[in-house]
């Protein structure tokens, strides 16, 4: 099972890469240059649309999966009531986890929406 997660994280790891990339390379947005800005303001939509799209797959993913695993356990000859009762809260402290870090993404995509707008209004 530990395999499995592993290669979900490096799946989720690779997803995200270009997105590191590309924000290292950009260049910040001034405020004399409002098209810029503008680019900037569709270049974050679509990478939210992207998130919502991803997180939403994720989730769809995750929930089947884990449907799908404990059916199967559950007619395993290694089933017993105490494994998959702490398999189950491995699974919730993951999907936990996993919400807090979609939460942090989508924050930051609202501050940098935030003050991209702030910086078109005060130009």
């Amino acid at each position: 099972m530990k395999d499995m997660f592993d290669q979900w994280t490096k799946t989720m790891e690779n997803m995200w890469e270009p997105w590191r990339q590309m924000m290292k390379d950009a260049p910040s947005p001034s405020k004399a240059d409002i098209p810029f800005a503008d680019n900037w303001r569709s270049l974050i939509g679509a990478m939210r649309s992207t998130y919502e799209v991803n997180t939403s797959w994720w989730r769809t993913f995750m929930d089947h999966g884990e449907g799908l695993l404990f059916r199967m356990f559950k007619e395993s000859p290694l089933y017993n009531e105490a494994m998959e009762e702490r398999m189950r809260e491995s699974m919730d402290t993951i999907k936990k986890a996993n919400d807090k870090q979609l939460d942090l993404i989508k924050e930051q995509f609202d501050k940098i929406e935030s003050m991209l707008k702030e910086r078109e209004e005060s130009s």
